[in-house]
């Protein structure tokens, strides 16, 4: 072998002292303190401030609205007539929801007059004007039953007693 192509092997370098800077070191640490400060006030600011008081509307009040905004569409004049018997179906029981706590939208019309049945929440009457006025809409729903224009004002009708007369109260 040869001298000249054997590298001269040296002793590894030692460790490289690291330039400790006290004042950046203590800047670090008072922006990180400062900003999990800032932080903390403001997930805190948000959990404690007050949301904006809103008056929750009675379920007389929406079923008046939604009626109103069901004539406004004029659904009749547009020959859409099942499409109105469903919008006024669900407006009712809707209603029933929220004024007795009845779980009328997700049942069908049967399981619904049944459940009625065994609850005493709703007057006789009251009971036998909703078995009409759902079979009434079922009919024009399911069975293709096209009504006449007075037979459509009086569903509005039924509609809009029910909600008046069951409005204060237990009815």
């Amino acid at each position: 072998m040869n001298n000249d192509s054997i590298s001269v092997l040296r002793d590894i370098k030692g460790p490289v002292d690291f330039p400790f800077n006290l004042n950046l070191f203590l800047l670090i640490v008072i922006l990180v303190v400062v900003l999990a400060l800032a932080l903390w006030l403001i997930s805190r600011g948000k959990k404690t401030k007050p949301a904006p008081a809103m008056l929750a509307k009675s379920a007389y009040e929406t079923a008046w609205e939604q009626l109103e905004a069901l004539k406004a569409k004029d659904l009749i004049a547009q020959g859409k007539i099942k499409e109105y018997h469903i919008e006024i179906s669900d407006i009712i029981r809707r209603y029933l929801e929220g004024r007795f706590s009845l779980n009328a939208p997700e049942m069908t019309t049967e399981e619904f007059l049944n459940s009625l049945r065994e609850g005493a929440r709703l007057e006789t009457g009251h009971k036998d004007l909703l078995r009409e006025f759902l079979g009434y809409c079922d009919l024009v729903k399911f069975a293709k039953y096209t009504p006449e224009n007075r037979e459509i004002e009086l569903v509005l009708e039924s509609a809009s007693n029910f909600i008046r007369q069951t409005k204060d109260g237990i009815a």
